[in-house]
């Protein structure tokens, strides 16, 4: 099988380490800091959390009580995102399209109102 058609699933630490990447690349936000903290030495492959796009979510949301930070949130659906599509995680990948991909996988059509400024703050 050639390389490019096969992907290792990535471990929860990896996915939310590239999610974190993306959205805070100068690891200057605390709180999307502290999701990754928070998974760091998680070595479960993505696939064996039942929900994964759903339990990030619900650890953004414990970090950020006040409902706030769109960028931890989105930091969360972009993370679920990469780790369930293993071929968005090289170096070429396209951050807008994680973001959207990512935030529609995990928010559907109720996207939170702080997630929907952050994007559009970023252009």
């Amino acid at each position: 099988m050639p390389e490019s058609s096969h992907h290792r699933t990535p471990t929860v630490s990896e996915a939310v380490r590239d999610g974190a990447a993306l959205v805070d690349p100068g690891d200057a936000d605390g709180a999307i800091r502290a999701l990754y903290e928070i998974y760091e030495d998680d070595d479960r492959p993505v696939t064996a959390v039942e929900d994964l796009a759903g339990t990030l979510v619900a650890t953004a949301e414990g970090i950020d009580p006040e409902g706030d930070d769109g960028a931890v949130l989105a930091a969360a659906a972009a993370a679920a995102w990469v780790g369930l599509n293993p071929r968005d995680r090289n170096e070429d990948h396209d951050v807008d399209h994680v973001l959207r991909e990512g935030v529609r996988m995990a928010f559907g059509k109720k996207v939170p109102p702080q997630v929907e400024s952050y994007l559009a703050g970023r252009g």
